[in-house]
């Protein structure tokens, strides 16, 4: 059985919030960008929890659907720590979708200055928006998947405290619970894609209008363990602003 960390790609995020070149248009969609960032961090901060729930839930899991079908009654208290886990990340989800609604919010405000860019400028303005967009609805569907997921793993642990449990029954949802995971997974991708061409077209459009940031970029992948592995992927592109 396997169960998988909810993906992220981080945008990067700024130590120094200065660029300084006269061009006021682009500066102001600079503290945007970078202040939709800094909204994103609360999303980074429980992904990585919600990965460590998830990999504590994991051990659980495995001991639960791999026990006789005579010994359920062993463990109760089992559950009952993996329905706990299970509130635990429906908040941390939560979490991840307020942060994700502020940065766009955010983020959405760099449209009232695209019209005053010149026209290099405002093509690469206007695709980062377009992927912007793109990513944030690619976001709502990793989190409706991961929704439904969750209530899924609700109903096996309700299932395994019942007295009158089949375990046709049993296996047929543990098999709907995976499938469901790779659901997740295809929405992870794609959530991972939009944000990795968003980062490229950040990149290009503070070239293009020629503000003074330095680049740096930062991955670092995390692989998770359990008896049949969990991924979790983090990558982060930082950008470092200097005065001019």
């Amino acid at each position: 059985m396997k169960k998988l960390g909810l993906w992220a790609v981080l945008l990067g995020f700024v130590t120094v919030l200065a660029a300084c070149n006269g061009n006021q248009a682009a500066e102001d969609i600079y503290n945007h960008l970078e202040a939709s960032v800094n909204e994103e961090e609360a999303f980074h901060n429980a992904q990585q929890e919600l990965v460590e729930v998830e990999q504590q839930e994991q051990e659980l899991y495995q001991q639960m659907i791999e026990v006789n079908m005579n010994e359920l009654d062993e463990i109760e208290s089992t559950v009952e720590e993996a329905q706990g886990m299970l509130d635990q990340r429906r908040e941390l989800l939560d979490e991840e979708q307020t942060s994700i609604d502020a940065a766009k919010e955010e983020f959405d405000q760099v449209e009232q200055y695209i019209s005053d860019l010149d026209e290099d400028a405002q093509s690469v303005a206007n695709d980062m928006v377009t992927t912007m967009n793109e990513r944030y609805e690619a976001f709502q569907s990793v989190y409706d998947a991961y929704s439904k997921s969750l209530d899924l793993d609700a109903e096996l642990y309700e299932m395994l405290l019942s007295d009158d449990l089949e375990e046709d029954e049993l296996n047929d949802q543990v098999d709907e619970i995976n499938a469901s995971y790779e659901n997740i997974t295809a929405a992870q991708e794609t959530f991972n894609d939009k944000t990795e061409s968003f980062n490229e077209l950040k990149r290009e459009f503070y070239e293009t209008v020629d503000l003074n940031v330095e680049f740096q970029d930062d991955s670092n992948n995390e692989e998770s363990d359990s008896d049949d592995s969990s991924e979790n992927e983090s990558d982060e592109d930082s950008e470092n602003s200097s005065d001019s």
